[in-house]
């Protein structure tokens, strides 16, 4: 099933609360739209007989993709850490939710994270307990290391990067789509293939991480 922008748009329809009722909820908003130059938007997606607080955080920053990678380089966009801290870069988001976590009795985890770009949208799906907290800085390390050849040559930005996509329906004798034939929910998924929106382009596109290259294929991504 070849996923469309309309039809993507459609599987995130999600039942959200605007109004988290979270001790340290303002705290860990104001924080997150410091560190990040965002305007946060923050509510919780409604699971039934969920035991955890499962987080929607959307960001709205004024930057282009490419000023913010370069931000993130320099470490002057999502906080600022010290050289001896243990952490991976862009750390600030876990250490805002630990924080929050603390505050609060009911287990939180991040469901979907969104960062709206003047150019371009990431849109990070949990695949695991935890695992947006623990990857997000890994993701937009690796969204950096890979920024000239997922934007052709630096010929054309996607306007929108969905991460991680699986494969759908695979033909048996394409060697290089048989490696995504299903989501194990390991880290290692969020860095094999990502999808990707381009103007050019009428459908999404697959990023193949391992071979920095676009590939086309049929894709799936995580619905509710």
């Amino acid at each position: 099933m070849s996923i469309h922008l309309e039809n993507f748009k459609n599987n995130l329809k999600l039942r959200l609360d605007d109004n988290p009722q979270l001790h340290g909820f303002q705290t860990f908003k104001k924080t997150l739209e410091r560190d990040y130059f965002s305007e946060v938007s923050i509510r919780i997606c409604f699971k039934e007989a969920a035991k955890t607080e499962n987080l929607v955080i959307e960001m709205d920053c004024n930057l282009d993709l490419l000023e913010m990678l370069y931000h993130l380089q320099k470490g002057t966009w999502g906080g600022n850490l010290s050289e001896e801290e243990d952490l991976p870069p862009n750390s600030s988001f876990a250490r805002a939710l630990d924080q929050l976590q603390e505050l609060n009795e009911i287990s939180i985890d991040v469901e979907e994270f969104s960062l709206f770009l003047n150019d371009c949208s990431i849109i990070v799906k949990k695949i695991y307990s935890n695992s947006i907290k623990d990857q997000l800085g890994s993701i937009l390390s690796t969204i950096a290391e890979h920024y000239v050849y997922f934007t052709k040559g630096l010929s054309e930005t996607p306007f929108e990067i969905y991460v991680p996509v699986f494969e759908d329906t695979i033909p048996e004798n394409d060697y290089t789509l048989s490696k995504i034939r299903e989501a194990d929910n390991q880290t290692k998924d969020y860095f094999g293939f990502w999808g990707l929106y381009f103007d050019s382009e009428d459908d999404a596109v697959i990023y193949d991480l391992s071979n920095k290259s676009i590939v086309s294929g049929d894709l799936y991504l995580l619905n509710h």
